[in-house]
């Protein structure tokens, strides 16, 4: 639903640059843009996401309750913008607001090599790359279950 109301809202919007599907230009008007759009697809993440950090254009989430990959590495608050679902119909406002007043300091946190680091993979695996970071998570979940697990045994 938030898709069809930005294609409705702003698909004629000179401001921005909507396609309903993939291009050969894709990645470089990634990269020639301010902000990349990352409403909720047909799963609860989007590759759209780690592609926007990666190529330096400003993440705009718009997915009531995402939960983004690895918080503890990534400081969501300072790389990104969140707006609300309900909020899409004055998406124009806020980025026109979000450009005068912090998207500077937006864009030098989300430039930080250790940020696009911990969301890209290497190989070999590199320490705090994507791999580091799932087994980082997930050894904290095996510390969680372990720890409820001796608890309902005593």
């Amino acid at each position: 639903r938030v898709r069809t109301v930005i294609l409705r809202k702003y698909g004629s919007d000179r401001r921005f640059y909507l396609r309903r599907h993939r291009f050969a230009g894709y990645q470089s008007e990634i990269v020639r843009s301010t902000f990349c759009l990352c409403p909720l697809g047909w799963a609860p993440w989007s590759p759209r996401l780690v592609e926007s950090v990666a190529l330096g254009c400003v993440p705009v989430i718009i997915a009531d309750g995402i939960r983004l990959p690895f918080p503890s590495a990534v400081p969501w608050p300072e790389i990104s913008l969140t707006v609300a679902e309900s909020d899409v119909d004055n998406l124009g406002k806020i980025l026109a607001h979000v450009a005068a007043t912090n998207l500077t300091a937006i864009q030098k946190n989300l430039w930080d090599p250790e940020v696009r680091k911990a969301l890209l993979y290497h190989d070999p695996i590199i320490e705090g790359d994507a791999t580091w970071q799932i087994l980082v998570s997930l050894k904290e979940k095996l510390g969680r279950s372990h720890r409820r697990s001796r608890v309902s045994i005593q």
